[in-house]
């Protein structure tokens, strides 16, 4: 009951935000004139309408375009509550119809990248910190390697790797082609008279609904690199986390008690592993939630129709709705994220009361 009591309060917490952050966004539409502004509110019916006379000037008065500030943002945000999420003059269709479109492919990427990133960064990441306090923080080989090589990966620009890549399994071993799926098999998902349906947008599981698990297969194939250069650097960011945390536990005064007292040393690792995932949870929601929202290069890189190339068409064509609600998205994600950590940290940390 206090644990729900804690979401509800959280939840209520969100609110003022999302709010203060929707009013940042809005504003900046402030710098377009409401001729423009215009297709934030309605769709491309009421826009044009070529047998009558100009309804711009009508909507812009049903819309209080030319009215205070906040008049202006209250009537968007009354629409957008509505579920009307403006016009795309760029695609000719509704704002939310294009998201939910390119929105699946930027959502396969990350469900095959996330897991990897997480668990194999907090893996590595205590394992080089056990290593490191066994044998000295700058003794060990193991410690040294995988700091080194994180080092590397995080170093190392993703379109520099994912460039590499691409010269090396597309235009030298021809294993792997550019996109989500190979030429043929795109044609088969694009054509309106193959009988394919796409129940969630996702290849790798409508694959098998539509019981075409060469579909799968092949999707699969095609998402190893760009899953490769999202992992490569977040994963180095996760595992330096980890160590330095799980070090800094080590040391702490009631670790060495611990071990004064006679508690063998898995126990005292059991203990410090525990104790770091505050560290570790923080920066786990904070790339997770990073992922979903950063994916620009890598999408264009590796050619697939994202959330990221389709900010890039949108900031390219100054379609400003598409801007807009993308944004939206990218908040309500990292309040998303930021709740799930919080809820995380009552059952972790017992200090931390719900």
């Amino acid at each position: 009951m206090r644990l729900i009591s804690y979401i509800v309060r959280r939840l209520l917490f969100a609110i003022p935000t999302l709010l203060g952050l929707s009013l940042i966004i809005f504003y900046t539409t402030m710098f377009f004139p409401p001729r423009q502004r215009v297709r934030l509110f309605i769709s491309e019916s009421q826009y044009q309408n070529p047998r009558g006379p100009d309804p711009v000037p009508a909507l812009i008065e049903k819309y209080h375009l030319n009215d205070p500030f906040l008049i202006q943002y209250t009537t968007w945000l009354r629409e957008v509550l509505r579920g009307n999420f403006g016009y795309s003059h760029s695609y000719n269709k509704p704002a939310v119809n294009i998201i939910l479109r390119f929105f699946p492919a930027t959502l396969e990427l990350i469900i095959f990248a996330a897991p990897i990133t997480i668990f194999g960064g907090y893996t590595l990441g205590v394992l080089s910190a056990k290593r490191a306090h066994r044998k000295g923080l700058h003794g060990d080989i193991v410690d040294y390697v995988t700091r080194t090589i994180t080092t590397i990966g995080y170093s190392l620009p993703s379109f520099v790797l994912g460039l590499l890549l691409l010269v090396i399994f597309y235009l030298v071993l021809g294993w792997i082609q550019p996109g989500r799926l190979s030429i043929e098999l795109q044609t088969f998902v694009s054509s309106p008279t193959s009988g394919w349906v796409s129940y969630t947008g996702l290849l790798t599981i409508d694959g098998l609904l539509n019981g075409r698990p060469d579909i799968t297969l092949d999707a699969l194939r095609h998402l190893v690199l760009p899953v490769i250069i999202l992992v490569t650097q977040n994963l180095a960011i996760l595992t330096r986390i980890t160590r330095s945390s799980m070090v800094g536990e080590l040391v702490k005064p009631y670790m060495v008690t611990a071990k004064a007292k006679g508690l063998d040393e898995e126990n005292v690792i059991r203990h410090a592993k525990k104790n770091s995932l505050i560290s570790v949870l923080t920066v786990s929601g904070v790339l997770f939630a990073t992922m979903l929202t950063g994916v620009v290069v890598t999408e264009y890189v590796f050619l697939i129709s994202g959330i990221g190339s389709l900010v890039v068409h949108a900031a390219s064509n100054l379609d400003f709705v598409l801007l807009v609600d993308v944004s939206l998205l990218f908040c309500v994600v990292f309040m998303l994220f930021s709740l799930i950590v919080d809820i995380a940290y009552a059952y972790i940390d017992p200090r931390i009361k719900p």
